[in-house]
């Protein structure tokens, strides 16, 4: 009698444990993955030389695969502006001496996201990688500026295209308006590939939360005249970080 009340506590024992941590896990873990077809999303980009903004479309390929297409723009400035301002005059807008042209990307994308690992928790965080390429079309467009004349104190002020062999320090007072030149716009064609580590870490299923940590490689044809002098490069290496929102869907 003495062996049966044993093993009875020691079976009510066990149900009562397994019971308990399976209550626990079921809390730990999420139910099962959801396998959704498509996805959108799209961000900001902060990179080593400037500032952009993306937008993506995905078409997954199992659990663990999206194809993505997409297209992202962005500035790219040289590392070797450096802000200016008119010695005499405080309210004229800054501008970088010695740079020539302003130079604006656009990169319609193909590329592939791989998930490395899911997130077993609600509040965790899925990461993977993605890698994209495609052409890297470049726009230059000129610099304007505001000149005075005929010298300190200004009479007038004139918008001119700025020439380095003709506007110095003391005669330029300052940046125009970034209209100026919109009509002058040249298309330097090239390619792109850039690699990154993803993030992603919303709260909902069917949402899309995180950011992106990587590389990205631009080259040309030929030197892109950013600047004045021969420093000019044609192939840009950046390093980036992407902040994306998005949703995934079935329709």
């Amino acid at each position: 009698m003495q062996s049966y009340r044993l093993l009875f506590f020691w079976l009510f024992f066990c149900s009562a444990f397994f019971g308990s941590a399976q209550s626990a896990l079921s809390e730990l873990y999420e139910e099962p993955t959801v396998v959704y077809r498509k996805q959108t999303h799209g961000g900001a980009t902060l990179h080593t030389n400037g500032l952009g903004a993306y937008i993506y479309a995905g078409r997954y390929r199992g659990v663990k695969k999206v194809l993505l297409y997409g297209i992202e723009g962005m500035t790219m400035k040289h590392e070797k502006e450096i802000r200016s301002f008119n010695p005499v005059y405080e309210d004229g807008r800054s501008y970088v001496f010695g740079k020539v042209n302003n130079f604006y990307v656009i990169r319609p994308s193909f590329g592939v996201k791989r998930i490395i690992t899911e997130k077993v928790r609600t509040n965790g965080v899925t990461v993977g990688y993605t890698w994209n390429a495609g052409p890297s079309l470049g726009f230059t467009k000129p610099i304007y500026l505001e000149i005075g004349y005929p010298s300190i104190p200004y009479e007038y002020l004139v918008v001119e295209r700025y020439d380095p062999t003709r506007h110095s320090y003391e005669t330029i007072y300052g940046r125009a308006s970034a209209l100026n030149g919109l009509n002058e716009l040249k298309l330097h064609p090239g390619a792109f590939f850039k690699f990154a580590f993803n993030f992603e870490y919303s709260n909902e299923k069917d949402r899309l939360k995180g950011l992106d940590a990587g590389f990205a490689i631009d080259a040309y044809g030929a030197r892109i005249p950013i600047m004045t002098d021969e420093i000019n490069r044609q192939v840009f290496l950046t390093f980036f970080v992407n902040l994306f929102i998005g949703t995934k869907h079935n329709d």
